[in-house]
């Protein structure tokens, strides 16, 4: 099987004469937790969508390549059968999946989700765990998760936050949507940003840098342009690096050789991301909660 998990390709989604999605590319490879990141409204529930086959496409194509035959979904809101108890609703999953209930009732009992209780009774966070026990259930390859953590109070968000990392851990791959930067930071390898149905940003963490420095003299800003795939911020101080570390390694000893003060190298994070993104909109901003 390739690496590949899933390929989007060209592509578009209308309703009528309003474009939603425009053109949109992007590769999720195995072991890849890809992060979604953008305005309400900026078309990342229905890329969701399309990508679970929930919708279908005005053009382009999207291909999933998994040994299972279905994903792990866990939407940002959904309704079960109220009067249903909690065993029961995840056996119905199994069902439709035709695959076996005994992993996910022991995964409820790790949880301390009660399975008799019927699903009115359960709590915000409870209602998460559930969803999140019926988008593993059969032991998919490959999970969507919208808004995995909205609204959730900080001990159940921690719980959804360590069963997603032990997905992770099992090599499976992910795709996320969140407007939380805190949990993005802890999970995510690859990130992109969705703005007005257009993939603005569509990188792996590791292969990009900040680096912070003396101010840097406009000549010197020109020559390493040039030479190296980054660009400054305002000040000449911070610079945005998309690059493998021997590329930013020969960066520092070429500002090192300008007398230029390099006072610290970091991987980007989500909120680099976002702040860089932020500071080319030149406030237009993305609406992003820090965490708590």
């Amino acid at each position: 099987m390739s690496n590949s998990v899933l390929q989007v390709k060209n592509l578009e989604k209308s309703f009528g004469k309003s474009e939603i999605l425009q053109n949109i590319n992007l590769t999720v490879n195995k072991g890849e937790v890809y992060g979604l990141i953008g305005q309400n409204g900026a078309g990342k529930t229905t890329l969701i969508r399309l990508i679970c086959g929930l919708m279908k496409p005005s053009g382009g194509s999207i291909t999933i390549n998994t040994d299972r035959q279905f994903t792990g979904y866990m939407p940002q809101s959904c309704r079960f059968d109220d009067h249903n108890s909690v065993a029961n609703t995840i056996r119905f999953f199994a069902d439709i999946k035709k695959v076996n209930v005994r992993d996910s009732y022991a995964l409820c009992e790790k949880l301390k989700l009660d399975m008799n209780k019927k699903v009115k009774q359960l709590s915000p966070g409870q209602q998460k765990k559930l969803q999140i026990v019926i988008a593993m259930t059969g032991d998919p390859d490959f999970y969507i998760l919208d808004e995995p953590t909205a609204g959730l109070d900080p001990n159940a968000t921690f719980e959804i936050m360590e069963i997603i990392k032990s997905i992770h851990k099992q090599g499976k791959s992910i795709v996320v949507s969140s407007h939380i930067i805190s949990d993005m930071n802890e999970i995510c390898t690859n990130v992109a940003i969705l703005e007005r149905g257009k993939l603005s940003y569509d990188h792996r963490l590791e292969e990009s840098y900040v680096v912070t420095t003396s101010p840097v003299p406009l000549n010197v800003v020109n020559v390493l342009m040039k030479r190296y795939p980054l660009q400054m911020d305002n000040d000449n101080t911070t610079l945005y690096v998309s690059a493998d570390k021997n590329t930013v390694s020969a960066l520092i000893k070429e500002l090192a050789a300008y007398d230029i003060n390099v006072f610290e190298v970091s991987a980007f994070d989500v909120k680099s991301v976002v702040k860089r993104q932020m500071q080319e909109r030149k406030g237009d901003t993305l609406p992003m909660e820090d965490g708590q």
